[in-house]
């Protein structure tokens, strides 16, 4: 289930170097922000003389964040789609930050990982806006 956000809510997009965010950009046009899975792996410990499988808990997989963002028009060189796509091309460490409206939830929401995936832009028989989804694998704990 996504989070819609609500009206007068922001998102910046930070680059992460060594833990601490640089300089923030604006992103413009978000629409929602998916959920994210916190899951743990199993590792297979079975030995040839076990009769059953034996798995024991690993390693935390902190999941992915997907975004869905409009289409701005833009010039393509310089517009925000092309920005995100650099930032998973050169694998930048990157920080998403929400701000929500209202006291005591700034920046509740902040996701530090890395862009796995820029799709192209949803393009159907409607009158609907252009739109197209940004995947963020996470780094660390949300």
């Amino acid at each position: 289930m996504a989070l819609v956000l609500p009206a007068g809510s922001t998102a910046t997009v930070a680059t992460l170097t060594s833990g601490s965010p640089g300089a923030t950009t604006a992103i413009s046009n978000l629409i929602s922000v998916g959920g994210t899975t916190y899951t743990k792996a199993t590792a297979d410990v079975t030995g040839l003389s076990d009769t059953t499988i034996q798995r024991l808990p690993a390693r935390i997989d902190v999941g992915t964040v997907q975004l869905t963002i409009f289409l701005d028009d833009t010039a393509t060189a310089s517009n925000q789609y092309t920005a995100l796509k650099t930032r998973l091309t050169n694998g930048t460490h990157t920080r998403i930050a929400l701000n929500l409206p209202g006291s005591g939830i700034d920046d509740m929401y902040t996701y530090d990982g890395y862009i796995t995936e820029v799709g192209s832009p949803e393009i159907g028989a409607s009158d609907d806006a252009l739109r197209y989804t940004v995947t963020l694998q996470l780094s660390d704990k949300y």
